[in-house]
């Protein structure tokens, strides 16, 4: 009796990369279209990015509940902790959070 030859794992590996990245392009043109591609902090339409409400990090998950459109600028800013995107917990993420810019300086 012959049994398949396994395919490598290293094509496997790129195989799910591949899907994986697929997966991405398509919820990111969900997200932009749901957001009239327009970002929800600023309503520009330059340079626009898809952003995570809930971090991967904390539990965030890859789908269109949990992502938002930010243009380039305000994505670094909330990366900066200028821009700050708060949700309360409860219901869909992207269409239940709030943004707020911190104005106040911090004297060392």
């Amino acid at each position: 009796m012959r049994f398949p030859k396994p395919a490598p794992r290293l094509l496997s590996k790129r195989k799910a990369a591949a899907a994986k990245a697929t997966d991405w392009r398509k919820v990111r043109v969900v997200v932009l279209k749901r957001d009239g591609h327009r970002c929800r902090a600023c309503s520009s339409t330059q340079g626009l990015e898809v952003h995570h409400v809930v971090m991967r990090s904390l539990g965030g998950k890859d789908d269109a509940t949990n992502l938002i459109a930010l243009c380039r600028d305000c994505h670094r800013s909330v990366h900066g902790h200028v821009l700050i995107l708060r949700w309360n917990g409860h219901g869909n993420p992207a269409s239940t959070v709030r943004f707020d810019w911190v104005t106040e300086t911090r004297s060392a």
